[in-house]
């Protein structure tokens, strides 16, 4: 049910989790847009759970966004795990304390979850300070900030935005301010002075970055993104340029084509720059909407819900084949531990399936649903069982069919079992799709349109209705990029609009989740894709 980690992610985090998550209480706190599983007080826990929702609010404000439009699906909850150090998230995320990751957020269809630390590093030694960049310093709540700013975006204001405006944007909310009755951002983020400060502005190389990325990308990126969507949306006069850059690029003009259309006259553009990060932060002082704190529902973890955390944690990070046996060996002493809990054994179910025991993994599925017959979790894993059977043994997706079919009766906006759905039908090689598994997709793309497998499954129906101006819309993130294989997929658009339709079809169709690659599959599968790339004259990146 989700992507696999690179096999980096070993003992390291292992030792990293397992520290973490038996030190002290842990708190599960819901508000109306997120999970918070938190290892700390009651009260923190509560406070980091308002400041969350808080920061929905804010967003819809400054974006536009309506009532109607925030009013998502249950499933859409985004799943916070706050533990630890900073350096934990590095061990969770890469295997390696000194990598300088404060946390991290994945988009699925299955469920979104973040890792974000407690606290910065108590103790950073010489080795660590020498090898990392000045992003260690992030405060732990910015870096969640700025990854949920992305998450918002993709559910609300969906589009291909450039990168140096989309981590520009994510920046600007990444230090909001919570006060009593109004919040404030504007400031300037401390993790982005030096960039901010000793990187010359060169608007072409930000509108427009070189394939090959110089000392200065990364902080043209992020720092320079910051600069720009600050002075693009806290600036009145600029207010609305950023949608004419945009519909300008959707007409066609190139990336500095359409920022001359949008921004007028660029030296005019880097002047005020100039002047804003040489002078004081320009910031917004903005009242709540409502007055109330947000609601949160806040709860001690049982021993039982609290003893499967380091599990939870990993398994929804993600794993590869090397640590999902250990998993499954520690999914089962706790479900010897405690036979009767559903959080338990809804957990074990996640190991036994990472590691393929899809028989023990549909077992423990079946016995979490005579537990708690209304977890669509379990009934997702029941149903994903089937469909993964079916790679081997096609006589299953009938089944898989009528399962994900009953897992959407138990929540009928969520994303999940309308996606499986649609693949039962997709992967029929002797019955053609119906226009319900299409509606049944389209429904699951607006619900996770951030979910990356989901939106490719959407550009190939549309690809093979033969509606390609749409399929480019949708895929848009893939075809606005300055890499190789982005190269490639446009060139690959233009044959299909000149009558060659296979190779992009074959490009974009959706694997079988059931098909299995170990690493020297992986290895063959990505000097393919390289030669392919080659083959149309785009540079490999």
């Amino acid at each position: 049910m989700k992507k696999r980690v690179l096999a980096a992610v070993t003992a390291v985090a292992t030792l990293a989790i397992s520290q973490a998550a038996s030190a002290a209480d842990w708190y599960r706190a819901e508000t109306e847009h997120f999970i918070v599983y938190s290892e700390d007080s009651e009260d923190d826990t509560k406070e980091f759970a308002q400041d969350l929702e808080r920061l929905d609010e804010v967003l819809s404000l400054l974006t536009g966004v309506s009532a109607d439009e925030t009013e998502l699906p249950e499933s859409s909850k985004v799943s916070v795990f706050r533990f630890g150090e900073t350096s934990d998230m590095s061990a969770l995320a890469a295997g390696n304390r000194n990598t300088g990751i404060g946390g991290f957020f994945i988009g699925r269809a299955n469920g979104s979850v973040a890792f974000v630390p407690r606290q910065r590093n108590k103790r950073r030694d010489r080795s660590l300070r020498q090898s990392v960049d000045e992003d260690v310093m992030l405060e732990p709540k910015a870096v969640l900030f700025h990854e949920y700013v992305h998450y918002f975006m993709f559910q609300h204001r969906d589009a291909p935005y450039p990168l140096w405006y989309s981590e520009g944007f994510a920046e600007l909310f990444s230090n909001v301010e919570f006060n009593e009755d109004n919040f404030v951002i504007g400031d300037v983020p401390t993790w982005r002075s030096i960039s901010l400060a000793t990187i010359p502005i060169d608007l072409e190389k930000t509108f427009d970055p070189p394939a090959q990325p110089d000392r200065y990308t990364t902080g043209r990126t992020y720092a320079h993104g910051w600069l720009l969507a600050s002075h693009l949306t806290l600036n009145p006069d600029r207010r609305g340029q950023m949608t004419e850059y945009m519909n300008a690029i959707g007409s066609g003009a190139t990336r500095m084509e359409a920022a001359e259309r949008a921004f007028g006259d660029l030296d005019v553009l880097r002047a005020e720059l100039e002047e804003f990060r040489q002078g004081r932060a320009r910031t917004l002082r903005v009242p709540y909407a409502a007055n109330a704190d947000p609601e949160v529902d806040i709860r001690r973890l049982t021993d039982a819900q609290a003893a499967r955390m380091e599990l939870m944690v990993k398994s929804k990070r993600g794993v590869d084949e090397d640590e999902a046996p250990r998993l499954v060996r520690d999914a089962r002493r706790l479900v010897e531990q405690y036979p009767q809990s559903p959080a338990v054994l809804l957990s074990a179910a996640e190991a036994e399936f990472d590691a393929r025991n899809y028989a023990e993994a549909e077992s423990l599925a079946s016995r979490v649903l005579e537990l708690d017959p209304n977890s669509t979790e379990a009934a997702n894993y029941y149903a994903d069982v089937a469909l993964r059977r079916s790679y081997e043994d096609p006589s299953m997706l009938t089944e898989a069919r009528t399962r994900f079919a009953a897992a959407n009766r138990m929540e009928t906006d969520h994303a999940y079992p309308l996606y499986g759905y649609y693949l039962t039908y997709l992967f029929d090689e002797g019955e053609p799709v119906p226009d319900s598994a299409k509606a049944a997709l389209e429904a699951s793309f607006r619900y996770a349109p951030f979910d990356q497998s989901v939106r490719r499954s959407v550009v190939h129906m549309l690809l093979e209705e033969d509606r390609p101006a749409e399929a480019r819309i949708v895929g848009a993130s893939y075809l606005s990029g300055s890499g190789g294989y982005s190269c490639m997929l446009n060139k690959m658009f233009d044959q299909y609009n000149e009558g060659n339709r296979q190779p992009l079809l074959d490009e974009v169709e959706p694997d079988h989740p059931g098909k299995y690659l170990d690493e020297a599959a992986r290895e063959a599968e990505s000097d393919a894709t390289e030669a392919r790339i080659a083959e149309y004259g785009c540079e490999v990146d």
